[in-house]
Order: C-alpha cells, then structure tokens, then sequence
C-alpha cells in the first residue's frame, strides 16, 4: 500500500510534521531566503502582506483548495487538497485530519508529560481517513497518516 504524506504551507514553507514536544521533533522546510546584494540598513523595500485565501465553497457551504494559500492554519479550508494512497485527487475534511494528526489532542494538553503520552500511546498506529470530491460526502480513496515518534 502506498502511504499519502502531510504537507501543510506556512508562509513560504513546508511544514511536514506538526507535533514536538519534549522528546518529539517538528521537522520542517522553505526556501533560503538572502537579502539581495547591494542594500544597505538604509534602503526601503516595500513589502505587501500575502492576501487573504480565496476558496471554493460546496453546496454544504464548505471550502475547499489548497492549505499553501493560507497565511495561518487557522484560515485553511474545511477541505484541503491532497492525493489518496490510490493516486486519486481529492480533499481531506480538516477536522479528520486534525483528530489524528494531533492537533486537535494537543489542545487537551496541560503539560508537556501529556503529550510525550499522546505520541507514546500512538507511536506507530496508521490512521485512515477519507478524501472526498469537492462536495465533502463522495468518497474517492483514504488518506493515511502514520505516527511515529522520532529517535533520540
């Protein structure tokens, strides 16, 4: 079977995993970014904040696109992009990813010991969910999510 890989945009990176804690690790990737040659303190650069996402909306009033075009993951679509371990294109519904990815425990958390538990207790368990069309209800393939906890 093929595995699916997470991959949630953050400004100008990757990020790949979400969870580091403790004994966890957050491993993540962007481009370098340089100043370009010849400037000084002095020079002014003007700059514009990267735009508000815009995403389609089903008949459910879900939306649905691509988690690179927000600027927070609060403003990722109820439905983000991804490609089914069948090499289908579809969406994951967030909050199913968010149930087993550990966003959504990582807020029940009142220490770190809480979640050095959480990942112990999940090291190693495949999670499946299901990527859907742009309704959010058809079902096309599953998304697989495996936990790890990374060595020391």
């Amino acid at each position: 079977m093929t595995r699916a890989t997470v991959v949630r945009m953050i400004g100008g990176g990757a990020l790949v995993l979400a969870l580091g804690f403790g004994g966890g690790a957050a491993i993540a990737t962007g481009p370098l970014l340089s100043a370009p040659t010849g400037l000084s303190a002095d020079t002014n650069i003007d700059t514009e904040p990267m735009p508000a996402p815009t995403y389609g909306v089903n008949r459910s009033g879900e939306t649905f696109g691509s988690a690179s075009a927000s600027r927070t993951p609060d403003e990722e679509p109820d439905l983000i992009e991804a490609v089914a371990t069948n090499g289908k294109a579809g969406y994951i519904r967030r909050g199913e990813l968010e149930a087993v990815d550990g966003t959504a425990a990582m807020l029940t958390f009142a220490s770190p010991e809480d979640a050095l538990a959480w990942q112990a207790g999940t090291d190693g368990e495949e999670f499946s969910i299901p990527v859907y069309l742009e309704d959010g209800a058809t079902v096309i393939g599953s998304f697989v999510i495996t936990s790890a906890v990374p060595p020391r």
